[in-house]
Formats: C-alpha cells, structure tokens, sequence
C-alpha cells in the first residue's frame, strides 16, 4: 500500500567569504572583495559578516564600520560608536620627526621660553576610530603604550628621561603639559629627541624658543573636542563661506595678525559637515589658513550644497557665517 509522505526539504545556508581590505592604523575600510587581492598594499580581514556583504551590495555605508577588536578581543568588522579602540602599541622604537605634518596624530611641542612641553592628539584622528559624538568611551589595556623616551635628537642610544603619558588623560583632554625644566642640564632644549612605540600612524616634534604663554596654558584642554556651530546667516563673521556651484568661497576682513589673535595659529582648519546632530556626520572641509592670511581669500571644490549641512568648527573666539543664496 502506498502512503502519503511528507516531502521535508533541507535548506543548507552557505556563507561567502569575504576579503576586507583595510587600513591597519584607524581601521578604515579601503576595499572589500569577494576574492583575494595579492597586489594590495593592505591587510586584509577575511569574513563571512553579512555586514561585509550589504556594504558590497551598497545596503550599508563604510563609513559607518571599522576592522577593529570587538568586546571579545577579536578582529572583526565593528560598528563606530562612541568608543575609541586603541590599536596595539608598536614593538619596536620610532622616533619622532622634526618635519611638520598635516596628517598629524600624534604631536609633541617643546616650548623652550619656560620649558614646557605639550603632547597633542589630534581630534581628527579620534573622530576616525568613532563615530562623531561627545559622549566617548576610550578603551585602554596594556598593549597601549604612549611613553616618550627622551634622548638627544638622532642619537636613540643617549637616553635622557622618560614621560609616561597618561593614555587615558591624553585622549580624554586633547592634550598634557609638562615640565621639563630638569631635562636642560643634560642637553639644550633645541637637540631633544623622542623616541615612542606607535600606536598612531603619523608623529611629529616641534621645538619652539618661545613660551607657552599663560592664555595657552589655561585653555581649557578639551576644547580641542568642542565643536560650535557656524551661522547661516548674510551678517560679517571672522571668516565667510558662500558657494558658487562647486566651490566654496571663503573670505575674511582681519588682518594675518587679527586671525593669529582669535586663536588661527595653524595653516589649516577643518570644518565639519553634519545634519542636526554631531553624530549625522558627512565629511569634513580644510580651510586653508595661510592663504587666508595672505590673500585673505580662498577657494575649495566641494560636492553638494552647503546649506544642507551644518558645519562644525573646534575655534572657541572664531564666528563663521555661511552667506548667500546662489549655492
């Protein structure tokens, strides 16, 4: 006799893998394939994450993710959120060059005047390991290690002093000061060098016969992550922006000195593009500063129009005014 049966039908789910190719000092996300890239100067994190899928797919940005260490101490496509992870301090001594960069992480400023010497985080950097908001979490374990060594500059064999720096300070504040007025009987200021085991990218040391005057010094340390809103508004600020198609003119009335006094002391100045809040970040302007200074007036090609966006600036005594309607 022939009975009835019950066809079950098993569905075996097959995971693709996935080859994430990233940057191995913030984490960005350079590329992700399904196959791998032997020409790629990258490493890579090989994954079955169905996030690394839907970001191929375009159903997720990846701007939004980084490889990093999840809260199992794994290697992992991660979500940016309000916690800063901290890559593993290199094992091996760098020292610091004297060469000034724009892509600075780290940096250490030597004030000779009143022997004060400032160590610096840039908030860039931070804003590249989290998402873009003021409430952040900084993880810190013992791999991360952000010691100077003091020695005489190109000479890493005359150890001088060492300062532990404070991680969790550091990164919380923007910057430390210390004194460093017992360092002169072993070597001028001038000659110092630095050696660190990087667990940033780019460093750099530069040395000043000046003072760190005493407005420098009181600043309030975290204003490096305070951002305050420019104004849309037709009304004269410290420095301009209107739009013409693609690009941004930016313009000022002060003089170079006025623009030092109000605290553009740098030859660049990022300005952030956000929605209604920090979080709903888009991308981020440079404003050049030294040609402000000289030329009073700059130019910047961007895409998009800058009135959808509020922009975010980190200068405390600089207003910004977003002007015009030709945009």
């Amino acid at each position: 006799m022939i009975t009835d049966s019950v066809l079950k039908t098993v569905t075996l789910e097959s995971k693709k893998q996935f080859y994430v190719f990233y940057d191995e000092w913030t984490g960005t996300i350079i590329r992700i394939t399904s196959v791998e890239m032997t020409d790629s100067d990258y490493p890579y994190l090989l994954t079955d994450s169905f996030i690394a899928e839907n970001i191929l797919k375009g159903y997720e940005n990846e701007k939004d993710y980084i490889v990093s260490f999840d809260d199992n101490n794994e290697l992992e496509l991660v979500k940016k959120d309000n916690v800063v992870r901290l890559r593993s301090s290199e094992t091996n001594l760098h020292q610091l060059s004297k060469a000034k960069k724009d892509d600075w992480d780290i940096r250490v400023l030597v004030y000779a005047g009143n022997n004060k010497l400032v160590v610096e985080v840039n908030p860039l950097s931070i804003r590249k390991l989290s998402n873009m908001t003021f409430n952040k979490k900084i993880i810190i374990d013992d791999n991360n290690d952000l010691s100077l060594y003091i020695v005489k500059h190109n000479n890493p064999d005359y150890l001088i002093d060492t300062i532990d720096v404070d991680a969790q300070e550091l990164l919380d504040n923007g910057n430390v000061i210390y004194d460093i007025t017992s360092i002169r009987k072993h070597v001028s200021l001038t000659d110092l060098g630095f050696l660190t085991r990087r667990c940033f990218k780019n460093y750099y040391l530069d040395i000043f016969n000046s003072p760190l005057n005493i407005a420098q010094q009181s600043l309030v340390k975290n204003f490096s992550y305070i951002h305050r809103y420019a104004e849309h508004t037709h009304n004269q600020g410290h420095i301009n922006i209107t739009q013409q198609g693609d690009f941004l003119t930016i313009t000022t009335p002060l003089s170079s000195g006025e623009l030092t006094d109000i605290g553009l002391h740098e030859d660049k100045l990022w300005v952030y593009l956000v929605g209604d809040t920090p979080d709903e970040y888009y991308g981020s302007i440079p404003i050049n500063i030294r040609e402000l200074k000289t030329k009073k007036k700059c130019a910047i090609k961007i895409q998009g129009n800058i009135q959808h966006y509020n922009l975010l600036h980190q200068k405390h005594k600089v207003t910004f005014s977003i002007k015009g309607t030709n945009t």
